[in-house]
């Protein structure tokens, strides 16, 4: 009998740095995952009403919104999705909020590609 296999994830991607969408746009194209990638909050959160995902990854640095709230927001609406928030500064404040907001992950940046596909990997166990 054949291993059932497990469906690919539905994956979101926000951050609003150009060079960082388009570096992971080419990475997970050849990937077996399915990717959405956007550059704000709203974007983001109008796609939640149309597609089932199963793992968001924001930045916290975003034009319309910061990224814990943005994750707030995904979890009030979409309760069950992993939520992993990405920053470069990172300070005891802010540790507090994601602390509190019970983000599944934190990502320090700058991330690489295979750091990102492990924690991607691990979550999905």
């Amino acid at each position: 009998m054949a291993k059932k296999q497990k469906k690919s994830p539905q994956i979101m991607f926000i951050d609003n740095d150009e060079h960082v969408r388009d570096s992971l746009k080419v990475f997970f194209d050849s990937s077996q995952m399915d990717f959405l990638i956007f550059k704000s909050a709203s974007e983001g959160l109008n796609s939640l009403k149309y597609q089932d995902i199963d793992l968001v990854i924001s930045d916290y640095f975003l034009p319309d919104m910061n990224g814990v709230e943005f994750l707030n927001l995904v979890a009030k609406n979409n309760p069950g999705i992993t939520r992993i928030l990405m920053a470069t500064i990172v300070n005891d404040d802010l540790k507090l909020e994601i602390l509190k907001a019970g983000i599944d992950r934190f990502i320090e940046k700058p991330l690489t590609v295979a750091s990102l596909d492990t924690i991607i990997n691990e979550l999905r166990k």
